[in-house]
Order: C-alpha cells, then sequence, then structure tokens
C-alpha cells in the first residue's frame, strides 16, 4: 500500500514539483478523506485514470487485495461528494447504440446489457490467482518458479529448488534437471526417472514394502509479463503472477471494451496464435479450458463481429454476440430460455432489410434453422390473460370457480363438474352472464329444471342464487330479569322458554310468573300497534302447556320483570370510637343516624362527639359523566364542555349531641342515611392547627377564650400575602365556616377543639410600577446620560 500511495502522490509532483518525502512510509488508512481526494484530483487534472494509476500499481508489485481496497475508498469519498462520474469509465447516458456499450438505455427505459459484461463489473470478483490450492497439472514450469520434491515411502526426503534462468533445477547426488516448459504432470514423472537412480524404490510396485512415492508441488511462483490489447477497458502490459489465467488477466484489464469481442479472444505467442478462447463456454456451460500463460503472451481482444439483442420473456436478456453459423436455437440456450409467461411457439425477429426493418415470426420448429444477423433483435411475447375455453360458476354450488367449456357444453354439465347444487340452492331460478365482444352486457335466466337446453359459449358465467343471500336476518329480543339480555336469531317454532334457555336464565330477582311478550299487530289504521300477551310460567320450567310456552314470532320482544317487593339490601359502615363498629343493614326507607346509633349500642367514652362526621358517594359526578356521554354524540359547536372538579365524595359533619338530646325525634339534626354512606367517629382532640398564608404553620391548645385571630397571631401572624377576609376554618366533623366581612371589619369564625384554620393568599396582579423600581429605572438612566456626555 506504500507504493500506490507513493504511485499517487508522485504524479502530481511530476508536474508541479512537490516535495514527496513527507509523504514515504504513509499507508492508506493513516491518509484523511481530504487528502486522498485531493491526491486523486491532481492526478486526474493531469489525465491520469484510475485504471492507469491501478495499471501503474500492478507494474510496481502492489497486491490486488490493495488496489481494491483504494478504489473502494476512492469510489466512497467521490459518491459522497457526487463526483461519481469522474471513477466510471463510461457514462450510459451519452450511449447511442444497443449493440456499442455494456449498458443501454432504450427507449422503453429498460436496461440492456451486454451478456458477460456483468463479470468484469462485479467488485466482488478477485482478479488475483488463489495460491492455496493444489497445483493443477497442466501449469508449465518456467525460470523464477520455486518447486517442492518430497519424498515418502520406504523412504522419506525433501527437496526445494528454483528453476534457474536456463530452464534447470539442480539436486544432489543427481545433477541438473531440466524442467522449464514440463507441465507438472510431465515434470513428475521426468523427476521420477531421474530420482530412480538414488532411489531404486520409485520403481517397485504399488504394494511392495519397499515402494517409493514423489510429489511434486509449487513452493511459489515465478511472475510473468502478459500484454493486452485490442478492444479492452484498459489496454496495457500487466506484471501478473504465472498462475494467473486469460479471465484474470482481463479482470484486471476491465474486460472488453464496448466493441470488443467475447466470444474471439485470442492468446498469441511468439507472434503465433495458440489459443482461441470463447467465453460464452464459461457463462453458459461454466466450461473453461486450463491453460497456462507465458512471459510476454499477447492477449488480444479483436472487434465483435454480429451482436444481437434479446428481449421480452427471456430469463436472461440484453446484448448477445453469436458467431456466423449460430441459429436461434444458439440464442436460446444463451439466454436461459424463455420464461414461464412467455409464449414459447413462436418468436418475433426485427431485423436489417437495406434502408429500412422488417419483422419475421419464427415458429418453434424453425428455431433450429433459422440464422440470426448481425442487428437482429429477437422477442419473445407475454401469453395473453384471454381464455379461450374457459366458463365460470358461482353461487350455490360444491366446488365454485373456473371450468373448461370442454367438458361441460351445457349448464347441467357445467353444475355437475362443480361437484352439484348445495342444499341452499334455489332451483326456481338461475341466471348467466354473456359476454359480448369482451364485454359482460347480456343476461340470460332460467329455471335449473330446463338447465340442460341452456348452452353454453367460451366466458360465460352462470349464477345459481342461494337461500342464505335471499334469507334475511330474523331476531326476537329478551329484556329484564335475564343473565344475557339481547337480541337473539329467531327460528320457526321457538318458544318463550327457548328463548330464556338462550339468555342463560333468569337472575334471582327474576319472577317467572310475570313475563311479557310485547308483539307487532301490523294495525293497518295504527291505533294499536303493539300487543301485550302476559306469560306465567313454572319455577322449574316444567309440565308447561301450549298457552303458557307461548310460541314466539319474529320481533317479538319478552320482558322478564323483577319480583314484586324485592330490593338490594343496602349498608352503611361505621369506623372509630364506637361500641360495635363495622357494616350495617339499611332496614328501612327512614333509616337513621339516631337509628344507627342504636344499632352499634353508643359511643365510647374517648370519641369526639363534635368531630362526627359522614363521607358519602358523590352521584353528581355519574351524571356528568352520563351527561358528558350523551354530549358526545353532537357536534363540537353543539356540545356543552362541562369542565366541573367533581370529587368522588363528599364530607359533611353530623350534630350528635343534637341528635341524642332529641331522640332522633328532630329531622332537622336526625339525618336520612344512604347506602354505603361512611360514619367516621374520632378521638377527642384539643388542638387547634393553623396553616396557609402565616408566618409559620403552628397547632396551640384549645380553649374556651381561643379565638381565630389569636390562634393566627400565635402563629406569627399574616403573613404579607395573606387574605385575610377569606380565612375559613374547617372543624373536626368536616363542617367549613368562613369569615363575614361587613365595611372595614372581619367576623372570623368561633373555633372548636380539633378545627384547622386556613389562611389564603392573595391573587396578585401587577399592572402598576413600585416607586422602588422607578427610583432604579431613574438611576440607571441618569448615568447612561452621563456616560454620554463623557464621551
Amino acid at each position: 500500500m506504500k507504493k500506490l500511495i507513493l504511485i499517487i502522490i508522485l504524479l502530481p509532483a511530476l508536474f508541479f514539483g512537490q516535495n514527496i518525502d513527507q509523504f514515504k512510509g504513509k499507508k492508506l488508512n493513516n491518509l484523511s478523506d481530504t487528502e486522498l481526494i485531493s491526491y486523486w484530483k491532481q492526478a486526474q487534472e493531469n489525465g491520469y485514470s484510475l485504471d492507469q494509476i491501478k495499471i501503474l500499481a500492478r507494474a510496481q508489485g502492489v497486491s490486488e487485495t490493495e488496489i481494491t481496497e483504494f478504489e473502494q475508498r476512492i469510489s466512497k469519498i467521490t459518491n459522497n461528494t457526487n463526483n461519481e462520474s469522474e471513477i466510471k469509465e463510461f457514462n450510459s447516458s451519452s450511449l447511442t447504440s444497443i449493440f456499442g456499450n455494456n449498458t443501454y438505455s432504450s427507449s422503453n427505459s429498460e436496461k440492456s446489457i451486454i451478456f458477460g459484461s456483468n463479470y468484469f463489473n462485479n467488485d466482488n470478483i478477485n482478479s488475483s490467482p488463489m495460491f492455496n490450492v493444489a497445483t493443477p497439472a497442466s501449469y508449465e514450469l518456467g525460470p523464477g518458479d520455486e518447486i517442492l520434491i518430497s519424498i515418502w515411502g520406504a523412504a522419506e526426503n525433501q527437496f526445494s529448488s528454483n528453476i534457474s534462468r536456463e530452464g534447470f533445477v539442480r539436486i544432489d547426488r543427481i545433477g541438473p534437471v531440466y524442467l522449464s516448459g514440463l507441465t507438472i504432470s510431465e515434470a513428475k514423472k521426468k523427476l521420477e526417472r531421474s530420482l530412480s537412480k538414488i532411489y531404486s524404490g520409485i520403481n517397485s510396485k504399488q504394494n511392495s514394502d519397499f515402494k517409493v512415492y514423489l510429489d511434486l508441488s509449487l513452493l511459489n511462483t515465478r511472475s510473468i509479463v502478459v500484454n493486452v490489447t485490442g478492444n479492452v477497458v484498459a489496454p496495457d502490459t500487466y506484471t501478473v503472477s504465472s498462475l494467473s489465467t486469460v479471465m484474470n488477466v482481463l479482470y484486471a484489464a476491465g474486460g472488453p471494451s464496448e466493441s470488443g469481442t467475447y466470444r474471439n479472444i485470442r492468446v498469441i505467442r511468439n507472434g503465433k496464435n495458440i489459443k482461441t478462447i470463447d467465453l460464452y463456454d464459461y457463462f453458459v456451460e461454466g466450461v473453461y479450458e486450463s491453460f497456462s500463460l507465458r512471459d510476454q503472451d499477447v492477449i488480444l481482444v479483436p472487434n465483435y463481429e454480429k451482436r444481437v439483442l434479446i428481449e421480452g420473456e427471456f430469463k436472461n436478456k440484453g446484448v448477445f454476440e453469436v458467431k456466423d453459423s449460430e441459429k436461434l436455437n444458439d440464442l436460446i440456450k444463451y439466454s436461459g430460455g424463455i420464461s414461464s409467461f412467455g409464449v414459447k411457439e413462436k418468436l418475433f425477429v426485427t431485423s436489417n432489410d437495406g434502408l429500412f426493418r422488417k419483422v419475421n415470426d419464427v415458429n418453434k420448429s424453425n428455431f433450429s434453422d433459422y440464422i440470426v444477423n448481425d442487428g437482429d433483435i429477437i422477442e419473445a411475447r407475454r401469453v395473453t390473460d384471454i381464455f379461450t375455453n374457459l366458463i365460470t360458476i358461482e353461487g350455490a354450488v360444491s366446488t365454485p370457480g373456473d371450468y373448461s367449456i370442454n367438458n361441460a357444453k351445457n349448464v347441467k354439465e357445467l353444475i355437475s363438474e362443480a361437484g352439484g347444487l348445495a342444499d341452499y340452492a334455489i332451483t326456481e331460478r338461475a341466471y348467466l352472464i354473456r359476454k359480448e365482444k369482451g364485454v359482460e352486457n347480456s343476461v340470460i335466466s332460467f329455471n335449473l329444471l330446463e338447465s340442460s337446453t341452456i348452452n353454453l359459449k367460451p366466458n360465460d358465467r352462470v349464477i345459481i342464487s342461494s337461500n342464505i343471500d335471499l334469507t334475511r336476518s330474523k331476531t326476537v329480543t329478551i329484556e329484564g330479569e335475564v343473565f344475557e339480555p339481547k337480541n337473539y336469531p329467531f327460528f320457526n317454532g321457538m318458544t318463550v322458554v327457548d328463548l330464556i334457555l338462550m339468555s342463560k336464565g333468569i337472575t334471582r330477582n327474576g319472577d317467572l310468573t310475570n313475563i311479557e311478550i310485547y308483539r307487532s299487530t301490523y294495525d293497518e289504521d295504527r291505533k294499536n300497534p303493539v300487543n301485550t300477551i302476559k306469560v306465567s310460567l313454572n319455577t322449574d320450567l316444567s309440565n308447561l302447556s301450549e298457552i303458557n310456552n307461548t310460541e314466539l314470532k319474529e320481533d317479538d320482544l319478552v320482558v322478564v320483570r323483577e319480583k314484586l317487593g324485592f330490593q338490594e339490601k343496602e349498608f352503611v359502615t361505621v369506623e372509630g370510637l364506637v361500641k360495635y363498629p363495622g357494616t350495617y343493614a339499611i332496614k328501612n326507607n327512614n333509616y337513621s343516624f339516631y337509628d344507627l346509633i342504636q344499632d352499634f349500642k353508643g359511643f365510647l367514652n374517648d370519641a369526639s362527639l363534635d368531630g362526627v362526621k359522614i363521607i358519602r358517594e358523590n352521584k353528581l359526578d355519574e351524571l356528568l359523566q352520563e351527561e358528558s356521554s350523551i354530549l358526545s354524540g353532537l357536534s363540537d359547536s353543539d356540545s356543552l364542555k362541562i369542565e366541573v372538579d367533581i370529587k368522588p365524595f363528599i364530607e359533611f359533619g353530623v350534630d350528635v349531641k343534637n341528635i341524642l338530646a332529641t331522640n332522633g325525634a328532630n329531622p332537622r339534626y336526625n339525618i336520612i342515611l344512604k347506602s354505603f354512606d361512611k360514619i367516621i367517629v374520632p378521638r377527642k382532640d384539643n388542638t387547634v392547627e393553623i396553616t396557609g398564608a402565616v408566618q409559620q404553620s403552628s397547632a396551640v391548645s384549645y380553649s374556651n377564650s381561643l379565638t381565630t385571630i389569636s390562634a393566627i397571631n400565635r402563629a406569627g401572624g399574616f403573613s404579607e400575602n395573606a387574605s385575610k377576609k377569606s380565612v375559613y376554618v374547617v372543624y373536626q366533623n368536616g363542617n367549613i365556616a368562613s369569615t363575614k366581612s361587613f365595611l372595614f371589619f372581619n367576623n372570623y369564625p368561633k373555633l372548636k377543639p380539633g378545627a384547622k384554620i386556613f389562611v389564603p393568599t392573595k391573587n396578585v396582579v401587577r399592572n402598576k410600577t413600585s416607586v422602588g423600581e422607578i427610583v432604579g429605572y431613574t438611576t440607571s438612566l441618569v448615568s447612561i446620560i452621563a456616560l454620554i456626555k463623557s464621551l
């Protein structure tokens, strides 16, 4: 890689006199993108292409791996800077002939690629020969090769030697052995004859105990110089390994150019054509004749002679090169054949006819005789979507679908082909839709009993109607005290008991003796649209007469009523300092707090009767949710937005002392309880808490002389932002008392043990400038004026 970097840097230096000592020893990975692109642009400005730099690098012994790494790095950098055209040798947009380049943009914007060019455009292919494989037996030895001779069996030894410039190898006790020009297999036989003079076991039989074996392999290969000329991308002289094949060298040279042949590549040695290579043998059949290159061999790529374009429904499309004797069959083989959806019986060939063009359609029987000419365009067309014998049957048959008219001449035979009619088929009427001139525009209706008389034509579509399709959905409905009240399918002969069983039976509150059926009367005058039918059933649904177990009709509504006098049990709970806390049932509709006291047997001594409160579910929350769900169905302009902070529970106090004093007789104090009410009886509390906008939140002991303002003063008094007229007191039982204001006087609430005083803050709206701010602004302004005058 050091050599490659020096080559890139040296090219501009030859013209600009730059000092390159600073770059000696640098590796590709050590160069930044900016440095590398700078050297690359200078080389281009002086007329050097990427391929020329690669050729120079190979001549200096740079490996193909390093060249590939450099090329990828340059390509990546230039792609990122939108300079792709600086690296690519050819631009497909500039092509003028479908046969003149490796890529071609046709009128339909499809790319036509020269067959085989992808091999030389593939960055994943390494043009370097593989050195870690077995030495081919056909490899010809020459000066510079290093060989290894292994002796094993009855005797063991190894000899390694370089073939001298004169073509000899020297072996102890044998003398020089001439091997230059011999293949590996020929050289092995010659060495066996020479070494048999000192290893007699070489000539022994295979099963002899004295048998000596000899192996010959390459340790290192020589370098050879191969000249590549003619129509290749980068013609030049290449220094390559002697293991390199013609394909290796062609790949290094970029492959045949836009006008180069792929089928008549010549290897010239000492002025004579010793080998002609057809790359199609390798691309199509995978056959590649092993052939060793020698020093100073010339690979000549002449101009192509004949090319044709294959397009349409071929497996491989593009530009193909043909020889004089090749037929249409040969082109089909090169292309991989016609694709699955192509017409295989006929191809269409567009040919040159002097100044004009002509089209020939060639039948399959003539593929092997039709000679293709230069410039021909061979097209395989796609099979059409037009059916010549298709008939279709749909609807109530066992196997609907497409069928052949060859097996069904009339509708009856078609139904038989489709497995016969389904049970739900309507036999009285079917219909056939027929195409005329490609359009369905006529209908033939018929009775299936006459189906044998209805003859079919191609593309006819027979439709058998179904009772399922024509039957509308019939339902009955059950509501009330059943487990699954909803609509159910209606069946003929269905009774009330059947519907109750479908709905999973009645609930424990349901009354089988009080069932009502509401049935439409279809009264023409519409005076009595609904008739009511009373039904009474046994508890076990047995011994039912037809009168009781009424047969239902479509759209009936069955309602199972609730048992007379049934009411869900309602409960309240008591927590705190009572004798028997827990859950208690509401025994009657007037169950009061006094009744509850009698049930839990009174309060404990430490109970705070002034602090007793009730926590009750807030039903307004549920009401607003129902209202919102109704309004959600309205448009935005019609709906009302309800934005109220509703708490799930409300709290209020109970005057227990007056309830006990009046024995619950005064409804002013004695509260009627509701389901899920929770009664809290706290212990006595002799403190008063002060929080909010005071100097220090605090708590003080209660006394009869303690007032709200004195309690606030004991907490440090009001803070600066306190709203004095908004002070309120929350008593232990949850009741709230607020401050009453009259003129300039505030009448604060009275205190009780366990009360909490809250002092809210003011809502401060700053719309005026304070005196301090005005003074600050004035001082700043005077300072600025004094500074300006001093300038």
